[in-house]
């Protein structure tokens, strides 16, 4: 009596079909994270891009000035360039003093043009909250992954010398999307609350202005995009620039910042006054 055979795989065949699978995985996977990174990237860029053609349409409707970084109220002591300022406005209490200065807060000020305030929020950037605790009681908190080149507040488009070589928006907090407020990148130093004007003053000069300030990262890394921050020039044109990977920083042409810790940006290039990259009256060419 014969005995039939069954059809069906051995251990030793299973197990190389599962290594097979394992190692196509360990191909495959790292692929799929860049390809789906990139179309993160190019969502972020269309964002940018939105945002700076809402803010040349702000400009060339008010006089051709850029908009302000922050807002102006006697209650936050009056120039509110070290607020955290809500947006959109309506997260604030009316009877917060931040409110009033928030609507000078260039998110804000551009909002009738975007409409919309998911254009500030980068899907490659990581929510870090309100970091400290939230003054702000309002709902519709938007995540802010851009930042503004507070150096332009209240300039004018024709004092700038190379649109094209300007940034304007940047992710000047690296990954982080701030939970309901923006910072500007690099702000304006502007404490004297007496002067109702502040705005870009070369390092030499004196008053508000003549300074400005970083806030950081949040601990969170400057490369945002695989080695890349996107940047939305004062043109209106949208690219992306290597920044990181290195301890001494690229070089104060290309870099925004010098030192690394883990890409994690410890200080930026400036001329003393204010960063490198983002002085408008500088000849980039």
């Amino acid at each position: 009596m014969s005995r039939r055979k069954t059809d069906g795989f051995t251990l030793i065949e299973l197990l190389v079909v599962i290594a097979i699978i394992a190692i196509l995985a360990a191909i495959l996977f790292p692929v799929f994270a860049q390809a789906r990174e990139k179309a993160r990237q190019t969502s972020c860029v269309s964002n940018e891009k939105q945002m700076a053609l809402s803010v040349i349409m702000y400009s060339q409707d008010y006089d051709e000035l850029f908009p302000e970084a922050f807002g102006y109220d006697t209650g936050v002591g009056g120039w509110a360039w070290n607020y955290r300022l809500p947006v959109p406005v309506s997260w604030a209490t009316p009877a917060d003093a931040r409110a009033n200065a928030a609507t000078g807060n260039w998110i804000n000020s551009c909002s009738p043009y975007t409409k919309n305030y998911q254009v500030v929020h980068c899907p490659s950037s990581t929510n870090v909250g309100f970091d400290g605790g939230n003054a702000y009681t309002g709902t519709g908190a938007a995540l802010v992954s851009m930042t503004y080149n507070g150096l332009l507040q209240s300039y004018s488009q024709a004092g700038v010398v190379t649109p094209a070589n300007l940034p304007m928006l940047t992710e000047g907090t690296g990954k982080a999307a701030l939970q309901g407020y923006s910072l500007a990148f690099p702000a304006l130093d502007c404490p004297t609350s007496s002067q109702l004007s502040c705005s870009y003053i070369p390092c030499g000069g004196s008053g508000n202005g003549s300074s400005s300030v970083w806030f950081g990262t949040l601990n969170q890394t400057a490369p945002v995009h695989t080695g890349l921050n996107d940047v939305a020039f004062v043109d209106g044109h949208v690219k992306s620039r290597r920044v990181g990977g290195s301890s001494n920083g690229t070089g104060y042409q290309i870099d925004f910042w010098t030192g690394y810790t883990a890409d994690i940006p410890l200080y930026a290039w400036w001329d003393g006054c204010h960063l490198w990259l983002f002085r408008p009256d500088i000849n980039w060419n």
